[in-house]
């Protein structure tokens, strides 16, 4: 992470330790609380592959309208199924949300980002490639991504994946976005619709 070492205080399991470097999250870790110290810019590789995560409900007071970079953020947390506590993040001056829910096997609801700000993105890659249980994607229909450049595998093997049809007025990014996705055959009527 490329914030100041003092910025972050994590207490990890009861037990605080000042963030240094990259965070002092291990295997075994199940339960955060943090403290911000100031402004934080860039939130990439925060819990990136903690897979025994499974409350962020500390993470709701996370002061994010700073903050630019959310790639991978989350990637590999495959026990965390509940996003509920990001419902009212600014992420207004997110540019970056490349593989921010990356493999997260058990997420089933989007929903808690419906009203995410994200009209300054650029990169949307891989933000939800490998979702593998996520089957309804209509909460993003309201997502201005006009400014976004880079969609390629967005939604990639998500195989659960039913409903589409939120995304089927955007169709020149479809192709881009559910590359290698295993949606069936809704996927090919939108496509050559």
């Amino acid at each position: 992470m490329k914030n100041n070492n003092n910025n972050m205080e994590l207490n990890i399991n009861g037990d605080k330790s000042k963030l240094v470097g990259k965070h002092k999250v291990k295997k075994g870790d199940n339960n955060i609380k943090m403290k911000i110290k100031n402004k934080i810019k860039d939130l990439q590789h925060m819990f990136y592959k903690y897979e025994n995560l499974k409350n962020i409900e500390e993470l709701q007071y996370l002061n994010t309208k700073y903050c630019t970079n959310f790639s991978f953020m989350f990637s590999g947390c495959s026990s965390l199924n509940d996003i509920k506590s990001l419902e009212n993040w600014d992420v207004s001056n997110g540019t970056n949300f490349s593989g921010m829910f990356f493999d997260f096997k058990f997420l089933k609801d989007i929903k808690p980002l419906k009203n995410w700000n994200v009209s300054k993105g650029t990169d949307f890659s891989f933000m939800f490639c490998s979702c593998k249980s996520l089957n309804d994607i209509n909460a993003l229909v309201k997502w201005n991504v006009s400014n976004g450049t880079n969609f390629s595998c967005m939604f990639s093997w998500c195989k659960s994946l039913k409903d589409i049809s939120s995304l089927e007025k955007r169709n020149e990014y479809m192709e881009q976005i559910f590359h290698v996705c295993l949606v069936g055959v809704n996927y090919w009527i939108i496509l050559n619709h």
